[in-house]
């Protein structure tokens, strides 16, 4: 391997670490204190639901960050049932 591949590859490594680190460090806020504010249902669960989330939260948390911010809950479906309930008078 030449050292322009190696270097690629090293690189690639710490981005991975840096996101999966800053993923971490954004679940344990938001199973703390984020995820009653997009989540009303998630009031007064059992501490053992915010362990079980935070791995997912971890991996996904770019859409949990924005979620977050935007001060979105629930969102809405788009499916076939719903759009042409809206159709009808």
């Amino acid at each position: 391997m030449d050292s322009f591949t190696v270097t690629l590859v090293q690189g690639l490594i710490k981005l991975v670490r840096v996101y999966f680190t800053a993923g971490l460090v954004f679940a344990v806020f938001f199973s703390l204190a984020g995820v009653q504010r997009v989540d009303s249902g998630a009031k007064g669960l059992a501490p053992f639901f915010r362990l079980i989330i935070i791995p997912g939260v971890s991996i996904f948390w770019p859409l949990f960050a924005m979620r977050l911010v935007r001060g979105k809950q629930h969102p809405t479906e788009q499916t076939a049932h719903r759009q042409a309930a809206k159709l009808m008078p």
